[in-house]
């Protein structure tokens, strides 16, 4: 019988977002990602994958390569009998942010783990995971070996976070003999939205401008992205204040279990719970959440005298709270996001704008850039290069003449 390796997309060919890859060899399959597309404004089906919902031997397994939505948001839909893998982290990160969000669930999945570097044999494929950087924390890139083929899925990835080692130590010693290297490409055709090359960059101008402010400095940014919580971090200690998380922000941080991120307690490390999220935890009886930061608690009385000496995690939604506690005097706001999310909340920002506050844009980009794709690619000389996650195809061709263009659905032979 021949070994046939074949592979389909099916979505991310020709957007940003929504990643589903499926690797096949006789009749036997894995996916890795199972993402929402980014654009989803209804019910999104799950992609055409015989064994996803109904009991199917061909279907050995779906990895995770990392906590957004855009990359395991359908795995709610999946039944329970699927085995699906994910970091240890990315699994907590995704339980925590399904209880304080909207976000997608896990649903009957019970992921198993997976580590970096450690093979996890499924029938005839050979699946190492290899830790990345990117703005997610616990995101990976796979290594598929099966019939004799090598493939190499790069998930999201990027070279200027505080992972940044792990890029640099990746593309000095790749992996060999790859034959097709499904790669990202978000930032390909993309005006940059950030003038900041890297997370040293942005905590620097952060700190210079909570120095500049005479009241709270406000960091509208992801609790989930921990690279930029630890900016945060970083520049709130340089400019000499205190930082004050929300309750959110604190379970994400706890569960990472990473002992380098900025967990309330250490070095005064506050919690703030937000109205809304209190009433969440009073109307869930999740108690057990709030009382284990009693120690570290401000509450809002507090936050006016602490003002000038704190920087906050802050989503728009939390202004009435701050409003409410009158702190703002003299805050200046900081946005810490892809840009395009900036006019959803054009009203609250013109708001903060009539308080005297300041508004500043600090932002670097959770993907690689165009040249640190291309160093990227560059590690693979001589493998086909199918792009992925990105909109701009054509610009994505100019990297290497090893690009093959594929569309979402089409089986391609490995």
């Amino acid at each position: 019988m021949k070994n046939e390796v074949r592979c389909r997309i099916h979505r991310g060919c020709h957007e940003i977002g929504g990643n589903c890859v499926e690797v096949e060899s006789n009749g036997q399959r894995i996916i890795f990602d199972l993402g929402l597309p980014l654009s989803h404004e209804s019910e999104t089906e799950l992609p055409n994958v015989t064994g996803l919902t109904e009991p199917d031997s061909g279907l050995l397994g779906v990895f995770v390569s990392h906590p957004h939505p855009d990359h395991y948001g359908l795995l709610e839909k999946v039944a329970a009998h699927v085995p699906a893998y994910m970091g240890d982290a990315a699994r907590r990160i995704i339980e925590v942010s399904g209880f304080f969000t909207p976000l997608p669930i896990l649903g009957d999945v019970e992921p198993l783990s997976y580590q970096d570097r450690e093979p996890i044999e499924l029938g005839p494929f050979k699946v190492t995971p290899f830790a990345m950087d990117h703005s997610a924390f616990d995101s990976h890139a796979f290594l598929i070996e099966v019939g004799g083929k090598r493939i190499f899925y790069s998930g999201d990835l990027r070279a200027h976070g505080r992972k940044s080692h792990l890029f640099e130590g990746f593309v000095a010693n790749p992996p060999a003999n790859i034959n097709v290297l499904i790669c990202e490409g978000t930032q390909i055709g993309r005006k940059p939205d950030f003038a900041f090359p890297d997370e040293e960059s942005v905590a620097q101008q952060m700190a210079e401008y909570f120095d500049l402010a005479q009241g709270m400095g406000l960091v509208w940014c992801s609790g989930q992205n921990i690279d930029r919580v630890v900016s945060v971090f970083e520049a709130a200690k340089k400019s000499g204040r205190n930082l004050i998380v929300d309750m959110y922000a604190a379970e994400i941080l706890r569960a990472t279990g990473a002992g380098d991120v900025p967990t309330p307690g250490r070095d005064g490390v506050k919690v703030f719970l937000p109205f809304s999220q209190k009433n969440l935890i009073v109307r869930e009886k999740a108690f057990h959440i709030s009382n284990k930061y009693y120690p570290q608690r401000i509450y809002p009385d507090e936050l006016a005298d602490a003002a000038s000496e704190s920087v906050m995690l802050f989503r728009p939604s939390m202004l009435k709270d701050l409003k409410r506690a009158e702190c703002l005097n003299g805050a200046v706001l900081i946005s810490s996001v892809w840009s395009g999310y900036l006019p959803s909340e054009s009203k609250r920002i013109d708001e903060m704008k009539s308080l005297g506050i300041e508004h500043h844009h600090v932002h670097t980009s959770g993907h690689a850039t165009v040249d640190e794709l291309q160093r990227f690619i560059d590690a693979f000389p001589d493998s086909r290069i199918v792009p992925v996650h990105l909109e701009d195809r054509a610009g994505f061709e100019e990297l290497s003449d090893n690009v093959e263009l594929r569309n979402d659905h089409e089986w391609w032979e490995v």
